[in-house]
């Protein structure tokens, strides 16, 4: 499911296209194979009630998937606004109107670089990178010898308040990430799918046509729903996906990075 995900919206298109096909044949299957015990003993089939149970358990489980998928996507927004909040704040207290502090602007900014680099373009989000831990260890121990120093207690305070934001808003980011690509609820979707095929075929197994029909408006509705939700499942990858740009602008879309020289 993570390399499905990954996909392009028209190569995702592609791919449960072929699972719509995968469910159509599950459900003509037991008509093709029980059809002809099913005429020659009308009480072999079940009640057409069978399938508004299963399907109803379809339903829920795909939207409960759909559920998390937006409240995944929401968490994401939230956590990188925070982050790039907190990255603000901590430049600007950095700069030389303020404290003057080089190194933490340094590392401040080096923090940045590698959770665009490392984090969420190498990792998609999903583990943390050894050289964001570094820079985080870096950003640390300046601030905490800037609060040693002999500052305003509410300037040391608010320094202190957003180093703690900025690793609240990554270990959201990071949550978020790993969230989104549990494939356990996608496997309940897809199982439960097919099921629901299966038992439209045999409602119908004595009235092929029919049958036919209705697998084929059932196949590309399933096809259709899981399309939309996949191409929105992870918000770090995909058609939907938020930009690491996010972490310099507030748009969701990608837009160009200004350029940034370390303070020495």
């Amino acid at each position: 499911m993570n390399y499905i995900f990954e996909l392009t919206i028209g190569e995702a298109f592609l791919a449960f296209a072929g699972l719509g096909v995968v469910f159509f044949l599950a459900g003509y299957l037991v008509i093709y194979f029980l059809g002809a015990e099913a005429r020659r003993d009308p009480s072999s089939i079940p009640i057409a009630v069978i399938v508004s149970i299963v399907a109803t358990a379809w339903a829920l489980s795909l939207g409960f998937a759909a559920a998390d998928i937006w409240t995944v996507n929401a968490d994401a927004d939230k956590a990188t606004s925070q982050e790039r909040s907190a990255i603000s704040r901590l430049l600007a207290t950095a700069s030389p109107g303020v404290l003057d502090a080089p190194e933490l602007q340094k590392a401040v900014t080096l923090y940045r670089q590698a959770v665009i680099e490392d984090e969420w373009g190498r990792l998609s989000n999903v583990m943390p990178a050894a050289s964001v831990e570094r820079a985080l260890v870096d950003i640390r121990r300046e601030v905490f010898r800037l609060a040693r120093q002999d500052l305003p207690g509410a300037l040391a305070s608010q320094l202190v308040q957003d180093f703690d934001e900025l690793q609240d808003a990554r270990n959201l980011r990071l949550a978020a990430g790993t969230t989104s690509v549990d494939t356990y609820k996608w496997y309940l979707v897809m199982a439960l799918t097919i099921l629901t095929s299966i038992v439209i075929g045999l409602i119908h197994a004595d009235r092929e046509k029919s049958g036919r029909r209705a697998l084929i408006v059932y196949a590309i509705t399933a096809s259709v729903s899981l399309w939309i939700l996949a191409i929105h499942a992870n918000p770090y990858q995909g058609v939907g996906k938020i930009d690491s740009s996010m972490l310099y602008t507030v748009s969701r879309h990608k837009a160009p990075k200004p350029v940034e020289t370390p303070a020495p």
